[in-house]
């Protein structure tokens, strides 16, 4: 027998003793019975009181204990019987068991509950373990915290139904119409769970928890809660946004395809469906972009077209490649194409349908092309008309001019009027024809400046000087200021002057007896600004944009012109490379400041 026995007389002393304890003690049976060798030599003792204890209480005494044998620390359950048979004599006889192997294994199951429970303290889920019993063993702070329970209490163990009644009264459980059912439908877990479950816990605060329930290998539950709040939202917010997306994509006008980066098609709206006549078979696959466009070539007729479009589209959506361009299918419909390259390698297509819209720009090309013409041959026209004009109008006023002036004998009072009136009605109509050629050759491109150094002070009082007496004649103040760092100017005086004697005219002619006119000239950076104001009639605002126009006229002034002044204001000043600015209200007046740079740009000459 492998285990160690041995016989003790009613004096305690051992008398028999098989090899397992001889081996024990390290001799042979004889000697361990003539010395008397006990288990455990550091406590010799031990034994004989645990044989003295079973004799008098008559009940077989068990100790375990720690000793050497051979070298080796063992542990050693050691039982102690009374012998108590009449055939018997009296005496003890005693065993030991070696528990060195159990104690080992039992010190490494603990070692490893310890470090697996101290794994499970430090997760962020919140774990709880219920025994057989169906009371708490082990939970972690992750779970006291989820549930705020107080640790104090679940330290004593509390049932799993216990700790569902605190979390009712605390409203931490689901609201539940009938609690016991609820109550019992949980516990009877512990008995009829045999694979783990998973659900979802939605609590009264809006917390959802991912519930994970499997049998323990040990007996009971395990229990596993994991906070997923955060996580269902971002989920609901994303389907909720994917769910928008597809709706606005397959709402778009635009015909939208996503190719992937292996040239398959991934996504594509309704209107890509509807431009290429494909069905929702067509795409079901995922087809290829090789396969896809030869079912998209049957909208176009064979040729150049086709070819350059098929070799545009297989380029960009394989090559990722950011292109866009027209193309015509074979029923007329006209198509704007683009692509462009997404973050995540694939690429996408979009097709609108122009067919309108390049119907109707062409439309427009064709209208501003014919109004081009018109306005060419109008001013053709006027240049030719005023050159025509301009023979027989010398003679008028040469002939007007010497009846005027009495060169071949005195005129009757009634006859120098009607002199006068051809000389000044010729004057007129010679001035309108030179308005009508400048504008012509503005507008022709024509009209070169010559630059030259310009006070602009000569020019201000030249031009007062000239209009002065008119002035007078309609009853109107006429003014002019200059500042004295104004200085010289480089541009085409004549032309400047020709700007100022149309304003100051425009000022006489639009405005009331009693009236004044003011002509200022004043720096401001690199600009010089020359100014007309006047308190007459003014211009409505809704006309401010107008009056700049040929054959365009402000209504209000007791004489009507034709309409040219402002509109040759306007472009000598633009030749210059300045600007015209507008200021004008009904009944108080009108300002107009041409801003001209110091040195002229001389735009719009053009040497054909």
């Amino acid at each position: 027998m492998p285990v160690p026995v041995w016989r003790r007389d009613q004096a305690l002393g051992i008398e028999w003793c098989n090899r397992a304890y001889a081996h024990a003690v390290g001799v042979d049976q004889s000697e361990a019975i003539s010395s008397q060798m006990e288990l455990g030599s550091s406590r010799e003792s031990f034994g004989r009181n645990m044989a003295r204890r079973a004799m008098e209480k008559g009940l077989v005494q068990t100790e375990r204990l720690h000793t050497v044998i051979r070298g080796q620390r063992r542990l050693l359950q050691i039982s102690e019987k009374p012998l108590t048979g009449e055939s018997e004599a009296p005496g003890t006889i005693g065993f030991a068991l070696d528990l060195t192997d159990v104690e080992q294994t039992r010190s490494e199951l603990e070692r490893h509950i310890a470090a697996h429970e101290d794994v499970l303290e430090h997760l962020s889920t919140a774990v709880a373990i219920y025994g057989p019993d169906k009371h708490l063993q082990f939970y972690n702070s992750a779970f006291s915290q989820l549930w705020q329970l107080e640790d104090s209490w679940l330290e004593t163990k509390p049932s799993f139904a216990d700790i569902l009644e605190i979390l009712r009264d605390q409203r931490r459980l689901p609201e539940s119409v009938d609690f016991r059912a609820y109550k019992n439908q949980w516990l009877a877990k512990f008995t009829d769970l045999l694979q783990p479950e998973e659900s979802l816990l939605h609590l009264p605060d809006g917390t959802t928890l991912r519930v994970l329930i499997a049998p323990h290998p040990l007996g009971g539950l395990l229990h596993i809660y994991e906070d997923v709040t955060s996580r269902i939202q971002l989920e609901t917010s994303y389907n909720t946004l994917m769910a928008v997306q597809h709706e606005t994509i397959n709402n778009l006008a635009e015909g939208i395809a996503v190719f992937g980066s292996d040239g398959r098609l991934k996504l594509s709206n309704s209107a890509f469906l509807h431009i290429w006549e494909l069905t929702p078979e067509d795409l079901a696959e995922e087809p290829h972009v090789t396969q896809l466009i030869t079912r998209m070539g049957e909208a176009f007729e064979n040729g150049g077209a086709w070819n350059t479009f098929r070799e545009t589209f297989l380029n960009n959506a394989l090559g990722r490649g950011q292109e866009s361009g027209r193309a015509t299918l074979s029923s007329g419909t006209v198509l704007e194409y683009a692509f462009l390259p997404l973050p995540d390698g694939a690429m996408l297509c979009s097709c609108l349908d122009i067919t309108a819209g390049a119907r109707a720009e062409q439309a427009l090309r064709e209208r501003n092309a014919a109004l081009k013409a018109a306005e060419r041959l109008k001013v053709d026209f006027l240049a030719n008309v005023s050159y025509q004009l301009r023979t027989p109008l010398n003679a008028i006023i040469g002939f007007a001019e010497i009846l005027a002036k009495a060169y071949f004998g005195q005129l009757n009072p009634r006859q120098q009027e009607y002199a006068e009136g051809i000389l000044e009605g010729g004057q007129k109509l010679f001035s309108l024809v030179n308005d009508i050629l400048d504008l012509s050759a503005i507008e022709a491109g024509y009209m070169r400046l010559n630059l030259s150094m310009v006070d602009v002070e000569y020019v201000l009082s030249t031009v007062v000087s000239l209009t002065e007496e008119w002035a007078r004649k309609h009853n109107l103040i006429l003014e002019m200021h200059c500042a004295p760092d104004v200085g010289s100017i480089i541009a085409d005086e004549q032309r400047i002057k020709q700007v100022l004697l149309n304003l100051v005219s425009n000022a006489i002619r639009f405005n009331r007896p009693g009236g004044q006119i003011m002509v200022s000239a004043w720096r401001e950076g690199n600009e010089a600004l020359l100014s007309v104001s006047d308190n007459g009639c003014g211009i409505a605002e809704f006309l401010h944009g107008q009056v700049f126009e040929p054959f365009e006229r402000a209504d209000g002034g007791p004489q009507q012109g034709a309409g040219l002044g402002l509109a040759l204001v306007h472009s000598f000043i633009d030749l210059h490379g300045g600007k015209v600015e507008l200021s004008s209200q009904v009944d108080v007046g009108t300002t107009i400041i041409c801003r001209l740079p110091f040195q002229a740009i001389a735009t719009g000459f053009r040497e054909d």
